[in-house]
């Protein structure tokens, strides 16, 4: 059910009243656990949220957090625990016992079929007289107590044994590695040790319709051999199955995919950066060179750059505001030049390395949680005069380094992206498709393609004489017979065949451009529990303000809390939280201190009435 990316609704903390009614609903559905159990599982105490969401299906639910944690999942008024639930109390529903190989195919989509389950002794007809067809049931793997996955049960069990248990046993809610287990923390399950587990030479083929342990395994590069399995259990079980590798198509691609920076968080702009004019210079560096200067860039940044304030910070602000600086003016620092081709696997490697941790927020967020430059690697760098005076230049428009009072906002160009049917009309001058061009310099190509071919009224100079080309632009269903057209009509109708675009000139450094519109600051008010409010605010990164530099100034200039969050919709980068309608202040904060421009900022309506004196 969670394989693709669920949306979220609304988000909201839990009432008193919910809370009470909410832990009575977890003791009636699973009668296994005691007072004290029940009072761990729906606390009094910590914050706990209510997140209703759509599902890719369209389904709905509702997801209870504790600290950021799913911990229940409701959907049709039946409450299954997550994972991270089950791992604290892994007896509290029963379960079934599978084999650890199968773990990569349930993320696939594969639900648990009867062969799979391992039995321990002969199968009598009381031997799953208990259960129930739609009984919550946890799946776990040989060798670890600890649930992988939470599912309902497609037979009773008697149908179970009647059916020689064959076909299909445990439909799949909820699996370790899905979009729900990495809406929490993405922590690992612990080990649980399991006395009566059995050897992989019992394994069982027909657990996936295949002949073979080899087919179990799949044609996969990275499957291990069944003998290999039992001497890191644990590894195989957790690690390696919930990688990248193993997870499914659509999610693999979500989880390595950049976005863009009209989304938020600026990576497409940052994974290909050119600090020279030639568009052709990323062609001058190997693989190999790109991954030297990648390294360099990273060290230096890490070294010289990054403070503990900043923390945490977007892998793609990291890479545009801190990465860039110190690449060699004339050179390319193109990530898909590389040998690994995605920011997120750079990233990954230098984790491995020790130089950073990265924590998923989402699919396509990760976030910089802390870096270490006590690295041995990191003693042998030093910086010339040029990156010394580019680090510095760099820090103008970093939010974290340079406070609000020295702080240059990018400039903001709405831009025009070419499209096809308006290739024949730029082509002369030396644009093509996806080109971007300025308003004036849409302007200036149409006014040369007119005078270049003589389309210009003799008689009267306002006036334009179509020819095929332009009529084919300009004109609608029904003008067919149109001949003549004024100046500002064919311009205002030229440009409404174009895509948006805009580009992003960061003091001292080259624009960079994307595609889309640009997001404006967004600034909201929501009505939370007992009739508080909260302002939100949204859309930061693109203008290079650093949310938890924003923050920070907010929470001491009206002595509020304020928060730092992914923003709940995938892809858009972090979100500020404040206490109250701070509308005001924040306003004034943006316009005067940032120099936001009022009209790249939404909600300012909503700011409170000033007091008279």
């Amino acid at each position: 059910m969670f394989q693709k990316p669920f949306r979220v609704k609304t988000q909201t903390a839990i009432k008193g009243s919910d809370r009470k009614k909410l832990r009575a609903s977890v003791g009636s559905s699973f009668p296994n656990l005691t007072a004290d159990d029940l009072t761990q599982v729906v606390p009094a105490k910590e914050e706990m949220t209510v997140t209703k969401i759509y599902t890719h299906s369209g389904d709905t639910g509702v997801i209870y957090s504790i600290t950021k944690n799913p911990v229940f999942l409701e959907l049709d008024r039946q409450l299954y625990p997550t994972v991270y639930t089950l791992w604290k109390f892994p007896h509290m529903i029963f379960s079934l016992t599978t084999w650890p190989q199968l773990h990569k195919k349930f993320l696939g989509g594969a639900d648990l079929m009867l062969p799979g389950v391992i039995i321990q002794g002969e199968i009598t007809p009381s031997t799953f007289k208990h259960i129930k067809k739609g009984d919550t049931c946890a799946v776990r793997l040989n060798g670890n107590l600890a649930p992988v996955a939470v599912g309902k049960m497609a037979l009773s069990g008697p149908d179970m044994f009647d059916s020689g248990m064959r076909g299909k046993g445990v439909q799949f809610i909820h699996i370790l590695g899905d979009e729900l287990w990495a809406y929490g923390d993405q922590s690992q399950p612990p080990l649980i040790p399991d006395a009566d587990a059995v050897d992989d030479e019992d394994l069982n083929a027909e657990a996936v319709g295949g002949e073979g342990k080899d087919c179990i395994l799949g044609a996969s590069d990275d499957s291990t051999r069944v003998g290999e399995m039992s001497e890191n259990m644990r590894s195989m079980c957790v690690e390696d199955n919930v990688s990248t590798s193993m997870l499914p198509n659509n999610q693999k691609e979500a989880a390595e995919a950049q976005p863009s920076v009209n989304h938020g968080d600026g990576t497409e702009a940052a994974t290909g950066y050119n600090h020279g004019d030639d568009p052709e210079d990323s062609t001058a560096l190997s693989a190999d060179e790109v991954d030297s200067l990648l390294d360099r860039c990273f060290k230096c940044a890490v070294k010289f750059s990054l403070k503990k304030s900043h923390m945490p910070i977007l892998t793609s602000a990291f890479y545009r505001l801190h990465m860039i600086p110190f690449c060699p003016a004339g050179k390319s620092l193109d990530i898909k030049k590389s040998s690994f081709k995605k920011l997120s696997k750079f990233l990954k490697q230098k984790q491995k390395e020790g130089f950073i941790t990265i924590r998923q927020y989402s699919s396509g967020v990760d976030s910089i949680e802390n870096f270490y430059k006590d690295c041995l690697s990191l003693k042998d760098i030093t910086l010339s005069d040029e990156e010394r005076s580019q680090m510095e230049s760099a820090a103008t428009v970093e939010g974290g380094t340079a406070g609000a009072e020295s702080f240059q906002t990018p400039t903001i160009t709405e831009m025009f992206s070419i499209p096809s049917a308006l290739v024949h009309l730029v082509k002369p001058y030396g644009y093509s498709k996806g080109s971007t061009l300025t308003g004036q310099e849409m302007r200036n190509v149409i006014t040369d393609y007119v005078r270049d071919n003589n389309l210009q009224d003799q008689n009267d100079k306002r006036q334009i004489q179509l020819d095929p080309h332009l009529a084919d632009i300009v004109l609608s269903k029904g003008e067919g017979n149109t001949i003549y057209m004024s100046w500002e009509d064919v311009k205002s109708r030229v440009l409404s065949k174009t895509q948006p675009a805009f580009s992003v000139t960061y003091p001292g450094k080259p624009a960079v451009v994307s595609k889309g519109k640009i997001e404006p600051i967004k600034i909201t008010v929501e009505q939370r529990a007992s009739n508080k409010k909260a302002t939100l605010i949204d859309n930061l990164e693109t203008f290079g303000i650093d949310a938890a530099d924003l923050a920070h100034r907010i929470q001491v200039g009206v002595a509020c809390s304020a928060s730092v969050n992914p923003n709940p919709q995938k892809g858009k980068g972090m979100q500020v939280l404040i206490q109250g309608n701070q509308v005001r202040f924040v306003a004034d904060l943006l316009l005067e201190k940032f120099k936001v421009p009022r009209k790249y900022i939404t909600g300012l309506e909503k700011m409170t009435k000033s007091k008279k004196r």
